[in-house]
Protein backbone atom coordinates (compact mmCIF):
# COMPACT_ATOMS: atom_id res chain seq x y z
CA UNK A 1 0.00 0.00 0.00
CA UNK A 2 1.35 3.13 -1.40
CA UNK A 3 0.90 6.39 -0.41
CA UNK A 4 -1.10 8.38 -3.07
CA UNK A 5 0.59 11.44 -4.19
CA UNK A 6 -1.01 14.96 -5.91
CA UNK A 7 0.21 14.01 -9.74
CA UNK A 8 2.89 16.50 -10.94
CA UNK A 9 2.35 19.12 -13.24
CA UNK A 10 3.25 17.86 -17.09
CA UNK A 11 3.91 19.45 -20.21
CA UNK A 12 0.50 19.42 -21.44
CA UNK A 13 -0.78 21.30 -18.71
CA UNK A 14 1.26 24.00 -18.95
CA UNK A 15 -1.55 25.38 -21.38
CA UNK A 16 -3.79 25.26 -18.35
CA UNK A 17 -5.15 28.46 -16.65
CA UNK A 18 -3.52 30.03 -14.18
CA UNK A 19 -3.63 31.09 -10.76
CA UNK A 20 -5.19 34.53 -11.45
CA UNK A 21 -7.18 37.26 -9.54
CA UNK A 22 -10.48 35.71 -9.41
CA UNK A 23 -8.19 31.82 -7.45
CA UNK A 24 -6.94 34.88 -5.32
CA UNK A 25 -10.52 36.41 -4.69
CA UNK A 26 -11.83 32.86 -3.53
CA UNK A 27 -8.62 31.87 -1.00
CA UNK A 28 -8.80 35.79 0.93
CA UNK A 29 -12.71 34.81 1.01
CA UNK A 30 -12.47 31.81 2.35
CA UNK A 31 -9.92 33.29 5.00
CA UNK A 32 -12.28 35.70 5.99
CA UNK A 33 -14.68 33.27 6.84
CA UNK A 34 -12.54 31.43 8.70
CA UNK A 35 -11.19 34.05 10.63
CA UNK A 36 -13.50 36.81 11.28
CA UNK A 37 -16.60 35.14 10.66
CA UNK A 38 -16.93 32.91 13.79
CA UNK A 39 -15.58 35.43 16.27
CA UNK A 40 -17.73 38.28 15.06
CA UNK A 41 -20.08 39.34 18.12
CA UNK A 42 -21.55 43.28 17.97
CA UNK A 43 -23.02 42.92 21.78
CA UNK A 44 -22.01 39.61 23.55
CA UNK A 45 -24.85 37.24 22.39
CA UNK A 46 -28.06 39.78 21.90
CA UNK A 47 -27.86 39.79 18.18
CA UNK A 48 -25.57 36.76 17.47
CA UNK A 49 -27.19 35.27 15.05
CA UNK A 50 -28.12 38.34 13.18
CA UNK A 51 -24.28 39.25 13.38
CA UNK A 52 -23.49 36.16 11.40
CA UNK A 53 -26.01 36.38 9.40
CA UNK A 54 -25.28 40.03 8.05
CA UNK A 55 -21.53 39.19 7.90
CA UNK A 56 -22.12 36.07 5.54
CA UNK A 57 -24.63 37.92 3.70
CA UNK A 58 -22.09 41.39 3.13
CA UNK A 59 -19.36 39.01 2.89
CA UNK A 60 -20.54 36.85 0.37
CA UNK A 61 -22.57 39.56 -2.16
CA UNK A 62 -19.10 41.35 -2.28
CA UNK A 63 -17.31 38.13 -2.89
CA UNK A 64 -20.03 36.46 -5.49
CA UNK A 65 -20.06 39.55 -7.67
CA UNK A 66 -16.20 40.72 -7.25
CA UNK A 67 -15.40 37.22 -8.33
CA UNK A 68 -17.82 37.45 -11.16
CA UNK A 69 -16.50 40.10 -12.85
CA UNK A 70 -13.15 38.57 -12.89
CA UNK A 71 -14.38 35.83 -14.47
CA UNK A 72 -16.00 37.52 -16.97
CA UNK A 73 -13.45 40.04 -17.64
CA UNK A 74 -11.48 36.64 -18.07
CA UNK A 75 -13.46 34.76 -20.43
CA UNK A 76 -12.53 36.04 -23.67
CA UNK A 77 -8.53 35.79 -22.52
CA UNK A 78 -9.01 31.80 -21.56
CA UNK A 79 -10.45 31.31 -25.14
CA UNK A 80 -7.92 32.85 -27.11
CA UNK A 81 -5.20 30.86 -24.58
CA UNK A 82 -7.50 27.97 -26.24
CA UNK A 83 -8.28 27.25 -22.60
CA UNK A 84 -11.85 25.40 -22.18
CA UNK A 85 -13.55 28.29 -20.44
CA UNK A 86 -14.37 27.44 -16.77
CA UNK A 87 -18.45 28.59 -17.09
CA UNK A 88 -18.46 26.45 -20.21
CA UNK A 89 -18.44 23.33 -18.31
CA UNK A 90 -20.40 21.05 -18.47
CA UNK A 91 -22.55 20.42 -15.05
CA UNK A 92 -21.69 17.93 -12.43
CA UNK A 93 -24.63 15.84 -10.92
CA UNK A 94 -23.96 18.26 -7.53
CA UNK A 95 -24.11 21.23 -9.78
CA UNK A 96 -27.79 19.97 -10.95
CA UNK A 97 -29.45 19.05 -7.95
CA UNK A 98 -28.03 22.12 -6.01
CA UNK A 99 -29.89 24.62 -8.85
CA UNK A 100 -32.90 21.57 -7.87
CA UNK A 101 -32.95 22.17 -4.04
CA UNK A 102 -32.51 26.44 -5.05
CA UNK A 103 -35.15 26.31 -7.74
CA UNK A 104 -37.99 24.36 -5.26
CA UNK A 105 -36.87 26.65 -2.53
CA UNK A 106 -38.12 29.42 -4.76
CA UNK A 107 -41.57 27.54 -5.53
CA UNK A 108 -41.83 26.80 -1.93
CA UNK A 109 -41.48 30.89 -0.87
CA UNK A 110 -43.92 32.19 -3.76
CA UNK A 111 -46.26 29.04 -2.32
CA UNK A 112 -45.78 30.15 1.28
CA UNK A 113 -48.42 31.73 3.88
CA UNK A 114 -45.23 32.90 5.80
CA UNK A 115 -43.33 35.07 3.15
CA UNK A 116 -41.26 36.84 5.92
CA UNK A 117 -39.74 33.92 7.46
CA UNK A 118 -39.10 32.48 4.36
CA UNK A 119 -37.54 35.12 2.20
CA UNK A 120 -35.24 36.64 4.90
CA UNK A 121 -36.19 36.45 8.57
CA UNK A 122 -35.76 38.33 11.23
CA UNK A 123 -34.23 41.52 10.34
CA UNK A 124 -33.89 45.41 11.48
CA UNK A 125 -36.09 46.59 8.86
CA UNK A 126 -39.18 45.07 10.22
CA UNK A 127 -40.99 45.43 13.27
CA UNK A 128 -43.34 42.70 12.34
CA UNK A 129 -42.93 39.73 15.02
CA UNK A 130 -41.16 37.06 12.94
CA UNK A 131 -40.56 33.35 13.80
CA UNK A 132 -37.23 31.79 12.42
CA UNK A 133 -34.00 31.47 12.35
CA UNK A 134 -32.89 33.55 8.91
CA UNK A 135 -32.23 30.88 7.07
CA UNK A 136 -35.04 31.68 4.28
CA UNK A 137 -34.31 31.47 0.41
CA UNK A 138 -32.26 34.96 0.39
CA UNK A 139 -29.68 32.87 2.99
CA UNK A 140 -30.05 29.01 0.08
CA UNK A 141 -29.59 31.57 -2.96
CA UNK A 142 -26.40 32.66 -1.16
CA UNK A 143 -25.00 29.29 -0.37
CA UNK A 144 -25.75 28.61 -4.32
CA UNK A 145 -24.00 31.45 -5.48
CA UNK A 146 -20.84 30.37 -3.49
CA UNK A 147 -20.86 27.45 -4.28
CA UNK A 148 -20.81 27.81 -8.48
CA UNK A 149 -18.27 30.36 -7.64
CA UNK A 150 -15.76 28.56 -5.69
CA UNK A 151 -16.13 25.35 -7.48
CA UNK A 152 -15.19 27.05 -10.32
CA UNK A 153 -11.86 29.39 -8.99
CA UNK A 154 -10.56 27.16 -6.02
CA UNK A 155 -7.00 26.84 -5.71
CA UNK A 156 -5.29 25.00 -2.74
CA UNK A 157 -3.14 27.44 -0.43
CA UNK A 158 -2.19 25.83 2.64
CA UNK A 159 -2.35 29.21 4.58
CA UNK A 160 -6.07 29.07 4.55
CA UNK A 161 -6.35 26.19 6.24
CA UNK A 162 -3.65 27.56 9.42
CA UNK A 163 -6.27 30.09 9.91
CA UNK A 164 -9.08 28.25 9.81
CA UNK A 165 -7.05 25.07 12.25
CA UNK A 166 -5.62 28.60 14.63
CA UNK A 167 -9.06 30.07 14.49
CA UNK A 168 -10.94 26.87 15.09
CA UNK A 169 -8.68 26.43 17.96
CA UNK A 170 -9.16 29.68 19.81
CA UNK A 171 -13.12 29.13 19.91
CA UNK A 172 -12.46 25.62 21.13
CA UNK A 173 -10.46 27.03 23.75
CA UNK A 174 -13.32 29.60 24.89
CA UNK A 175 -15.24 26.54 24.82
CA UNK A 176 -13.34 24.85 27.09
CA UNK A 177 -13.08 28.26 29.50
CA UNK A 178 -16.96 29.23 29.26
CA UNK A 179 -17.76 25.21 30.71
CA UNK A 180 -15.42 25.81 33.54
CA UNK A 181 -17.24 29.21 34.26
CA UNK A 182 -14.08 30.79 32.85
CA UNK A 183 -14.98 33.66 30.95
CA UNK A 184 -11.99 36.06 29.62
CA UNK A 185 -13.94 38.33 27.97
CA UNK A 186 -17.12 38.85 29.52
CA UNK A 187 -19.49 37.52 27.05
CA UNK A 188 -21.74 36.27 29.58
CA UNK A 189 -21.53 39.00 32.12
CA UNK A 190 -25.02 40.06 33.08
CA UNK A 191 -26.74 36.63 31.68
CA UNK A 192 -29.00 34.54 33.58
CA UNK A 193 -27.73 30.83 35.22
CA UNK A 194 -29.37 29.07 32.09
CA UNK A 195 -27.76 31.31 29.52
CA UNK A 196 -24.86 31.21 31.06
CA UNK A 197 -25.26 27.19 31.51
CA UNK A 198 -26.64 26.69 27.67
CA UNK A 199 -23.73 29.35 26.02
CA UNK A 200 -20.22 29.78 25.01
CA UNK A 201 -17.61 30.57 23.07
CA UNK A 202 -18.22 33.66 20.02
CA UNK A 203 -20.56 30.92 19.11
CA UNK A 204 -23.60 31.29 20.96
CA UNK A 205 -25.87 28.25 21.97
CA UNK A 206 -23.93 24.50 22.64
CA UNK A 207 -25.80 22.81 19.73
CA UNK A 208 -24.13 25.23 17.63
CA UNK A 209 -20.73 24.74 19.08
CA UNK A 210 -21.51 21.21 18.99
CA UNK A 211 -22.10 21.25 15.36
CA UNK A 212 -19.17 23.35 14.32
CA UNK A 213 -16.59 21.09 16.59
CA UNK A 214 -18.01 18.11 13.83
CA UNK A 215 -16.97 20.11 10.78
CA UNK A 216 -13.70 21.37 12.39
CA UNK A 217 -12.27 18.10 14.01
CA UNK A 218 -12.81 15.88 11.07
CA UNK A 219 -10.78 18.46 9.10
CA UNK A 220 -7.80 18.79 11.58
CA UNK A 221 -7.73 14.82 11.72
CA UNK A 222 -7.31 14.76 7.86
CA UNK A 223 -5.13 17.47 7.56
CA UNK A 224 -2.95 15.63 10.20
CA UNK A 225 -3.04 12.69 8.11
CA UNK A 226 -3.18 13.61 4.62
CA UNK A 227 -1.39 17.73 4.22
CA UNK A 228 2.11 17.65 2.74
CA UNK A 229 3.50 20.20 4.63
CA UNK A 230 5.02 19.06 7.60
CA UNK A 231 3.87 23.08 9.48
CA UNK A 232 0.65 22.65 8.51
CA UNK A 233 0.10 19.02 10.25
CA UNK A 234 1.86 20.06 13.17
CA UNK A 235 -0.62 22.96 13.34
CA UNK A 236 -3.41 20.23 12.42
CA UNK A 237 -2.10 18.14 14.97
CA UNK A 238 -2.06 20.74 18.16
CA UNK A 239 -5.47 21.73 16.73
CA UNK A 240 -6.79 17.92 17.22
CA UNK A 241 -6.66 18.70 20.83
CA UNK A 242 -8.64 21.61 21.20
CA UNK A 243 -11.22 20.19 18.76
CA UNK A 244 -12.02 17.02 21.11
CA UNK A 245 -11.92 18.87 24.16
CA UNK A 246 -14.18 21.56 22.84
CA UNK A 247 -16.26 18.74 22.01
CA UNK A 248 -16.61 17.33 25.05
CA UNK A 249 -17.45 20.70 26.34
CA UNK A 250 -20.04 21.45 23.95
CA UNK A 251 -21.75 18.94 25.82
CA UNK A 252 -24.23 17.95 22.94
CA UNK A 253 -26.51 14.99 22.16
CA UNK A 254 -25.00 15.84 18.38
CA UNK A 255 -21.32 16.15 19.33
CA UNK A 256 -21.31 12.38 20.57
CA UNK A 257 -22.97 11.23 17.38
CA UNK A 258 -21.10 13.13 15.52
CA UNK A 259 -17.79 12.02 17.27
CA UNK A 260 -19.24 8.12 16.74
CA UNK A 261 -19.06 9.13 12.83
CA UNK A 262 -16.51 10.43 12.88
CA UNK A 263 -13.66 8.33 14.58
CA UNK A 264 -14.65 5.31 11.75
CA UNK A 265 -15.37 7.52 8.78
CA UNK A 266 -11.99 8.56 9.50
CA UNK A 267 -10.23 5.05 9.80
CA UNK A 268 -11.95 3.70 6.66
CA UNK A 269 -10.46 6.83 4.38
CA UNK A 270 -6.99 7.01 6.07
CA UNK A 271 -6.84 3.22 5.75
CA UNK A 272 -5.82 3.51 2.20
CA UNK A 273 -2.34 3.72 2.78
CA UNK A 274 -0.16 2.79 5.83
CA UNK A 275 1.64 5.91 5.80
CA UNK A 276 -2.29 7.54 6.47
CA UNK A 277 -3.30 4.78 9.06
CA UNK A 278 0.32 5.80 11.31
CA UNK A 279 -0.89 9.62 11.27
CA UNK A 280 -4.33 8.55 12.04
CA UNK A 281 -2.94 6.29 15.09
CA UNK A 282 -1.13 9.43 16.21
CA UNK A 283 -3.97 11.53 15.72
CA UNK A 284 -6.04 9.12 17.77
CA UNK A 285 -3.33 9.23 20.70
CA UNK A 286 -3.50 12.98 20.34
CA UNK A 287 -7.48 12.99 20.53
CA UNK A 288 -7.60 10.81 23.69
CA UNK A 289 -4.85 12.49 25.50
CA UNK A 290 -6.72 15.72 25.08
CA UNK A 291 -9.49 13.87 27.06
CA UNK A 292 -6.99 13.08 29.78
CA UNK A 293 -5.67 16.67 29.49
CA UNK A 294 -8.99 18.00 29.89
CA UNK A 295 -9.45 15.99 33.22
CA UNK A 296 -5.95 17.19 34.86
CA UNK A 297 -7.50 20.49 34.22
CA UNK A 298 -10.98 19.92 35.92
CA UNK A 299 -8.98 18.55 38.82
CA UNK A 300 -6.58 22.06 39.10
CA UNK A 301 -9.38 24.47 39.18
CA UNK A 302 -11.51 21.99 41.95
CA UNK A 303 -13.39 20.70 38.71
CA UNK A 304 -16.10 23.18 38.95
CA UNK A 305 -18.14 23.45 35.90
CA UNK A 306 -21.39 23.37 33.56
CA UNK A 307 -22.04 19.15 34.65
CA UNK A 308 -20.96 16.79 31.68
CA UNK A 309 -23.45 14.29 30.18
CA UNK A 310 -22.69 10.37 30.91
CA UNK A 311 -20.95 9.80 27.56
CA UNK A 312 -18.70 13.47 28.07
CA UNK A 313 -18.24 12.32 31.66
CA UNK A 314 -17.30 8.67 30.64
CA UNK A 315 -14.59 10.16 27.85
CA UNK A 316 -12.84 12.47 30.27
CA UNK A 317 -13.00 10.73 33.86
CA UNK A 318 -13.14 6.81 33.40
CA UNK A 319 -9.92 4.87 33.68
CA UNK A 320 -10.97 2.94 30.88
CA UNK A 321 -9.81 5.62 28.56
CA UNK A 322 -6.36 4.91 28.76
CA UNK A 323 -6.90 1.66 26.88
CA UNK A 324 -7.16 3.37 23.68
CA UNK A 325 -3.95 5.38 24.17
CA UNK A 326 -2.12 2.36 24.70
CA UNK A 327 -3.44 0.09 21.91
CA UNK A 328 -3.13 3.02 19.54
CA UNK A 329 0.47 3.68 20.74
CA UNK A 330 1.32 -0.39 20.10
CA UNK A 331 -0.43 -0.62 16.59
CA UNK A 332 1.58 2.56 15.75
CA UNK A 333 4.95 0.96 16.64
CA UNK A 334 3.53 -2.71 14.79
CA UNK A 335 2.82 -0.61 11.85
CA UNK A 336 6.13 1.48 12.06
CA UNK A 337 8.48 -2.14 12.43
CA UNK A 338 6.45 -4.19 10.07
CA UNK A 339 5.26 -2.03 7.35
CA UNK A 340 7.44 -2.96 4.78
CA UNK A 341 5.81 -6.59 5.46
CA UNK A 342 1.81 -5.32 5.58
CA UNK A 343 2.39 -3.31 2.48
CA UNK A 344 3.58 -6.68 0.64
CA UNK A 345 1.06 -9.15 1.88
CA UNK A 346 -2.21 -6.88 1.91
CA UNK A 347 -3.37 -5.36 -0.96
CA UNK A 348 -4.40 -1.86 -1.21
CA UNK A 349 -8.56 -1.90 -0.42
CA UNK A 350 -8.37 -4.85 2.29
CA UNK A 351 -7.77 -2.55 5.09
CA UNK A 352 -10.12 -0.10 3.78
CA UNK A 353 -13.32 -2.53 3.31
CA UNK A 354 -12.06 -4.27 6.41
CA UNK A 355 -12.89 -0.79 8.52
CA UNK A 356 -15.89 -0.33 6.28
CA UNK A 357 -17.43 -3.87 6.51
CA UNK A 358 -16.70 -3.26 10.77
CA UNK A 359 -18.19 0.78 10.46
CA UNK A 360 -21.57 -1.35 8.85
CA UNK A 361 -22.20 -3.84 11.47
CA UNK A 362 -21.66 -1.37 14.07
CA UNK A 363 -24.67 0.87 12.76
CA UNK A 364 -26.98 -2.22 12.22
CA UNK A 365 -25.71 -3.17 15.46
CA UNK A 366 -26.52 0.31 16.75
CA UNK A 367 -29.73 0.75 14.64
CA UNK A 368 -30.94 -2.84 15.94
CA UNK A 369 -30.43 -1.74 19.23
CA UNK A 370 -32.64 0.86 19.37
CA UNK A 371 -35.51 -0.46 17.44
CA UNK A 372 -35.24 -3.60 20.21
CA UNK A 373 -35.53 -1.39 23.29
CA UNK A 374 -37.54 1.35 21.68
CA UNK A 375 -40.47 -0.64 19.77
CA UNK A 376 -39.84 -4.29 21.34
CA UNK A 377 -38.97 -3.98 24.83
CA UNK A 378 -39.46 -1.23 26.86
CA UNK A 379 -39.42 -2.34 30.32
CA UNK A 380 -35.67 -3.81 30.98
CA UNK A 381 -33.72 -0.79 32.90
CA UNK A 382 -30.87 0.13 30.61
CA UNK A 383 -29.84 2.86 33.27
CA UNK A 384 -28.10 5.70 31.55
CA UNK A 385 -28.43 4.28 28.09
CA UNK A 386 -31.99 5.13 27.94
CA UNK A 387 -31.66 8.93 26.71
CA UNK A 388 -30.01 7.14 23.61
CA UNK A 389 -31.87 3.58 22.64
CA UNK A 390 -35.15 4.20 24.16
CA UNK A 391 -37.35 6.38 21.78
CA UNK A 392 -40.40 8.14 22.77
CA UNK A 393 -41.22 11.63 23.47
CA UNK A 394 -38.91 12.50 26.16
CA UNK A 395 -35.89 11.27 23.86
CA UNK A 396 -32.88 13.26 23.01
CA UNK A 397 -34.27 16.02 25.30
CA UNK A 398 -37.83 15.75 24.10
CA UNK A 399 -36.52 15.49 20.51
CA UNK A 400 -38.79 12.73 20.09
CA UNK A 401 -41.91 14.69 20.98
CA UNK A 402 -40.81 17.33 18.22
CA UNK A 403 -39.96 14.24 15.54
CA UNK A 404 -43.34 12.50 16.32
CA UNK A 405 -45.98 15.77 16.20
CA UNK A 406 -43.85 16.95 12.84
CA UNK A 407 -44.60 13.86 10.99
CA UNK A 408 -47.63 14.13 12.33
CA UNK A 409 -48.31 17.26 10.63
CA UNK A 410 -46.98 16.93 7.44
CA UNK A 411 -49.03 13.59 7.42
CA UNK A 412 -52.21 16.54 7.22
CA UNK A 413 -50.00 18.45 4.30
CA UNK A 414 -52.17 19.39 1.64
CA UNK A 415 -50.58 17.79 -1.87
CA UNK A 416 -48.40 20.71 -3.13
CA UNK A 417 -47.22 21.13 0.58
CA UNK A 418 -45.91 17.49 0.40
CA UNK A 419 -44.06 18.36 -2.85
CA UNK A 420 -42.67 22.22 -1.68
CA UNK A 421 -43.08 22.01 2.17
CA UNK A 422 -44.77 25.06 3.89
CA UNK A 423 -41.89 27.30 3.18
CA UNK A 424 -38.67 27.59 3.77
CA UNK A 425 -37.68 28.56 7.54
CA UNK A 426 -41.32 27.98 8.68
CA UNK A 427 -41.61 25.20 10.96
CA UNK A 428 -42.55 27.36 13.74
CA UNK A 429 -45.97 27.68 12.22
CA UNK A 430 -46.18 23.41 11.57
CA UNK A 431 -45.61 23.08 15.10
CA UNK A 432 -47.37 26.15 16.65
CA UNK A 433 -50.57 23.62 17.29
CA UNK A 434 -48.87 21.98 19.51
CA UNK A 435 -47.33 24.86 21.92
CA UNK A 436 -49.57 24.50 24.95
CA UNK A 437 -48.91 20.85 24.81
CA UNK A 438 -45.11 21.84 24.59
CA UNK A 439 -45.17 23.99 27.34
CA UNK A 440 -46.67 21.95 29.85
CA UNK A 441 -45.16 18.95 29.39
CA UNK A 442 -41.81 20.51 28.71
CA UNK A 443 -41.58 24.05 30.00
CA UNK A 444 -40.91 24.98 26.45
CA UNK A 445 -42.99 28.10 25.07
CA UNK A 446 -42.32 27.38 21.65
CA UNK A 447 -40.19 25.73 19.11
CA UNK A 448 -39.04 27.06 15.21
CA UNK A 449 -37.38 23.98 14.63
CA UNK A 450 -37.85 19.64 14.56
CA UNK A 451 -33.95 19.72 16.09
CA UNK A 452 -33.78 17.24 12.97
CA UNK A 453 -32.24 19.06 10.04
CA UNK A 454 -33.60 16.06 7.56
CA UNK A 455 -37.01 16.67 9.08
CA UNK A 456 -37.18 20.16 8.88
CA UNK A 457 -36.21 20.32 5.29
CA UNK A 458 -39.06 17.77 4.88
CA UNK A 459 -41.41 19.95 6.65
CA UNK A 460 -40.47 23.45 5.31
CA UNK A 461 -39.41 22.61 1.47
CA UNK A 462 -41.13 18.99 0.93
CA UNK A 463 -40.60 15.92 -0.45
CA UNK A 464 -39.03 17.70 -3.71
CA UNK A 465 -36.38 20.04 -1.25
CA UNK A 466 -35.54 17.00 0.90
CA UNK A 467 -34.37 14.92 -2.35
CA UNK A 468 -32.45 17.86 -3.91
CA UNK A 469 -30.92 18.30 -0.85
CA UNK A 470 -29.64 14.46 -0.72
CA UNK A 471 -28.81 14.60 -4.05
CA UNK A 472 -26.22 17.67 -3.27
CA UNK A 473 -24.91 15.70 -0.14
CA UNK A 474 -24.91 12.01 -1.57
CA UNK A 475 -23.41 12.73 -5.12
CA UNK A 476 -20.59 15.02 -3.79
CA UNK A 477 -19.81 12.58 -1.18
CA UNK A 478 -19.77 10.17 -3.96
CA UNK A 479 -17.89 12.14 -6.26
CA UNK A 480 -14.68 12.93 -3.64
CA UNK A 481 -14.38 9.53 -2.89
CA UNK A 482 -13.91 8.35 -6.44
CA UNK A 483 -11.46 11.87 -6.65
CA UNK A 484 -9.29 11.03 -3.61
CA UNK A 485 -8.08 8.29 -5.63
CA UNK A 486 -5.57 10.49 -7.23
CA UNK A 487 -5.93 13.32 -5.13
CA UNK A 488 -6.71 12.65 -1.15
CA UNK A 489 -6.90 16.37 -0.21
CA UNK A 490 -10.86 15.65 -1.50
CA UNK A 491 -10.70 13.86 1.90
CA UNK A 492 -9.69 16.79 4.17
CA UNK A 493 -12.99 18.70 2.53
CA UNK A 494 -15.55 16.08 2.67
CA UNK A 495 -14.92 14.26 6.24
CA UNK A 496 -16.57 17.64 7.72
CA UNK A 497 -19.28 17.00 5.51
CA UNK A 498 -20.02 13.45 6.25
CA UNK A 499 -19.67 14.50 9.98
CA UNK A 500 -22.02 17.62 9.89
CA UNK A 501 -24.87 15.68 8.42
CA UNK A 502 -24.34 12.78 11.01
CA UNK A 503 -24.95 15.37 13.84
CA UNK A 504 -27.57 16.95 12.24
CA UNK A 505 -29.95 14.05 12.36
CA UNK A 506 -30.48 15.73 16.14
CA UNK A 507 -29.79 19.70 15.47
CA UNK A 508 -30.46 22.20 13.47
CA UNK A 509 -29.80 24.22 10.77
CA UNK A 510 -28.69 28.22 11.27
CA UNK A 511 -26.76 30.86 9.71
CA UNK A 512 -23.70 30.39 12.00
CA UNK A 513 -21.99 26.97 11.88
CA UNK A 514 -24.25 26.13 8.58
CA UNK A 515 -22.49 28.18 6.00
CA UNK A 516 -19.06 25.63 6.91
CA UNK A 517 -21.15 22.74 5.40
CA UNK A 518 -21.50 24.77 2.12
CA UNK A 519 -18.33 26.16 2.19
CA UNK A 520 -16.53 22.40 2.70
CA UNK A 521 -18.83 20.79 0.20
CA UNK A 522 -18.32 23.51 -2.36
CA UNK A 523 -14.02 23.08 -1.64
CA UNK A 524 -14.48 18.73 -2.03
CA UNK A 525 -16.80 19.55 -5.35
CA UNK A 526 -13.97 22.22 -6.52
CA UNK A 527 -11.32 19.21 -5.83
CA UNK A 528 -13.46 17.01 -8.07
CA UNK A 529 -13.97 19.44 -10.61
CA UNK A 530 -10.25 20.22 -10.34
CA UNK A 531 -9.23 16.41 -11.41
CA UNK A 532 -11.33 17.01 -15.30
CA UNK A 533 -10.49 21.22 -15.41
CA UNK A 534 -7.30 21.43 -13.23
CA UNK A 535 -6.38 25.28 -12.87
CA UNK A 536 -2.25 25.77 -12.52
CA UNK A 537 -0.87 27.25 -8.96
CA UNK A 538 0.85 29.54 -10.71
Amino acid sequence: MKTLQKPSQTAVQKGLPKYAVKNSLVNYYLALMFSFFPLFLSEQYAHARLDKYFFYLIATVIFVISTGLCMLFSYKDEVRAGNKAALLTPLSVTDICMLCFLGFAVISTLMTEHPNEALLGPNPFTSAAIHSRNNGLLLLFLYTMMYFTITRNYVKKDYVFIIFLVTSSIIALLTVLNFFYIDPFGLLDGYDAATIDDFGSTLGNKNIIAAFMCIFLPAAVMLFVIAESKALRIVAGISILFAYSGLLCADSTSDILGLLVILPVTAIFCARSFTYLKRYLLALTILFISGKVLWVFALLIGDHNKGFEFMQHFLIYNKLMFLPIAVCCLLYLLIMVFEKKLEARYPAKALTITFSVLFLIGIIAALAAFIYFSFIDRKTDIGSFKKLLRFDDYWGTHRGFMWRVGLEEFGKFKPMQILFGTGPDTAYYVFQPHFNELSSRFGDSSTDCAHNEFINYLLTQGVLGLAAYLGVMGSVIVRSIKTAKNDPTALIFICPVICYLAQSVVNLYNPIVTPFLFIFLSLAEATNRNTAYPITDE
